[in-house]
């Protein structure tokens, strides 16, 4: 979660419906590694719909901005309620971001 909200914070990201998104020139691809297995998600909580379980390890390029802050989880010895986008074998959904490297 580190790489990516530090990324983040440097860039200007547009808010809609009080998330923010990135434009097209701010965007930027990130390679992230997740410390331990993750749930993909419907939605930025631990309720929703789980779409699939990402490995330990997986690499997997993630947009830099458009987290959101949804339902708090404790995962990876830390509670948080920070979600990134991420696509998982052509499924998108959502993903805690105390697990990325």
């Amino acid at each position: 979660m580190k790489k990516l909200m530090a990324v983040a914070a440097t860039a200007a990201a547009v808010v809609v419906g009080g998330l923010p998104f990135a434009t097209a020139a701010q965007a930027a691809q990130v390679p992230t590694r997740f410390l331990q297995s993750v749930t993909l998600r419907a939605k930025p909580t631990t309720s929703s719909t789980a779409l699939g379980v990402i490995p330990k390890g997986t690499v997997l390029s993630m947009t830099d901005i458009g987290y959101v802050f949804g339902g708090t989880y404790t995962a990876c010895g830390a509670t948080e309620n920070v979600w990134y986008p991420a696509t998982w074998h052509g499924v998108k959904g959502w993903v805690v971001a105390a697990c990325e490297t």
